[in-house]
């Protein structure tokens, strides 16, 4: 793996020995880029800082378990400059508006080809002084050091697939050569629309983290993507003993074959991977 990677994990147990993690809560005053792939049951809620300091916020899960997360556990604070909308299901929104309407934010984007006031109220979308707009296929940021590129591929409402995981905002993070892929859930033809020729000149050599489409689900996977990207470490954001019995058995199977670490937010909680 490339550099110094610190991997710590709250909760963990057998992973420790197979990945060689540390327990710690160091990372919130240390140096670097840290994830936070919360457990917010069958959902997503992704928190990204810098050397303890907030830097962006994807989706937060189907209750508030994201906000208390953000206040409680990590004490960097509610004042984000960048909240990314994944897409408009109740599993990514409900936490992620009650953060909107509880914190501060600089930046927020979203793909709002199916898009209604429950994931983004009027009163945050509407307000002059709030930098809410639509995202575009490319965009991109600087945050605190960390350059951010989000991807949309579909960005318009004609040729819109009916399933709205495909209107997944998928969001790259990289600081200095750690990098970490967010999927949302975007299902497999979705991802087949993203240009890996472009996300591969952002990585350097194999793309450290990637977080797995829908939950693991069997819709989200995409072969391709795996082999061109070989991510080191996968995080399946998931929800214990969920109806959809996800993540899918083969999924975890072909991860593991690719060479890629398979990381479970059931098995083992909060999931927090640090650059150092």
């Amino acid at each position: 793996m490339k550099g110094a990677i610190l991997f710590q994990i709250i909760f963990v147990t057998a992973y420790i020995v197979v990945f060689q993690l540390v327990v710690s809560r160091r990372l919130l005053s240390g140096s670097g880029m840290s994830v936070h792939v919360i457990d917010v049951g069958q959902g997503d809620g992704i928190y990204i800082e810098l050397n303890g300091k907030p830097v962006a916020l994807i989706d937060g899960g189907g209750d508030y378990t994201a906000d208390k997360y953000i206040l409680e556990k990590t004490g960097l604070g509610c004042n984000i400059p960048l909240v990314v909308l994944s897409h408009d299901h109740g599993d990514h929104f409900v936490g992620f508006k009650r953060i909107l309407e509880r914190c501060k934010f600089g930046i927020l984007r979203y793909n709002d080809v199916v898009l209604d006031g429950l994931a983004v109220p009027s009163s945050v979308k509407n307000n002059p002084k709030n930098k809410v707009k639509k995202t575009f296929d490319g965009e991109q940021f600087v945050i605190r050091g960390v350059f951010i590129k989000l991807f949309v591929p579909y960005e318009s409402i004609h040729g819109m697939p009916k399933n709205l995981n495909n209107a997944s905002v998928v969001l790259l993070a990289k600081y200095k050569d750690f990098e970490v892929l967010s999927l949302g859930d975007l299902e497999a033809e979705g991802q087949e629309r993203l240009d890996l020729r472009k996300l591969k000149r952002l990585i350097s050599g194999r793309l450290d983290v990637l977080k797995i489409s829908h939950h693991g689900a069997v819709n989200g996977y995409s072969r391709e993507l795996v082999a061109e990207l070989k991510p080191v470490v996968c995080v399946i954001s998931v929800g214990e003993f969920n109806t959809f019995e996800h993540p899918s058995l083969p999924v975890i199977e072909e991860l593991e074959a690719a060479g890629c670490g398979v990381i479970r937010t059931d098995k083992v909680g909060d999931v927090v991977i640090s650059s150092r």
